[in-house]
């Protein structure tokens, strides 16, 4: 069963695929396919960084006072000099709450296409990109959703969350 959520007041930057006021089904959000994380090297260099450039940056995600309602983290943008024409290879994150409810679901989306990974419950972890055709210069977000109704308590408190994105 599907359950549809209206998203009021919420706003966007005009270049994403999400508007600041739409119905929103959490059943159908568009997942990446994902390949694994590429290997440590032996010698200790982590082989999922080697690549022509990479950028990160660093949010304070929302509090999630209410069940059945979608929240947005802020946009983490790529710096301005990012290639468009660069292909992500990997992206790795980190997001925290204060509070934590295992129910939490929590995605990492694109903005530009609304693609997005399923990070509930993986606090910090990487993928690899290669083969999904995702721009360099494409601009990231979290999504939380807490199922059911009415207020919670205790109040998820968002904390940092972080993207670290490497492209050729």
């Amino acid at each position: 069963m599907k359950k549809n959520i209206i998203l009021l007041a919420l706003t966007l930057a005009s270049t994403s695929a999400f508007t600041s006021e739409e119905t929103f089904s959490i059943n159908d959000v568009t997942l990446l396919e994902l390949g694994k994380p590429l290997p440590l090297k032996s010698e200790g260099g982590i082989e999922a960084f080697v690549a022509s450039g990479a950028w990160t940056d660093v949010v304070t995600n929302p509090t999630i006072r209410s069940a059945g309602q979608v929240y947005r983290g802020p946009i983490m943008s790529p710096s301005a000099n990012t290639p468009s024409t660069s292909k992500v290879t990997n992206i790795t994150w980190q997001w925290n709450i204060f509070n934590y409810n295992s129910s939490l679901i929590t995605y990492l989306c694109e903005t530009a296409q609304g693609r997005c990974i399923d990070v509930s419950g993986n606090f910090g972890a990487g993928a690899n990109l290669e083969g999904a055709n995702v721009s360099a210069s494409t601009s990231w977000q979290f999504l939380f959703y807490m199922p059911g109704s009415g207020t919670l308590s205790p109040t998820m408190y968002g904390q940092n969350g972080s993207v670290a994105v490497t492209y050729q």
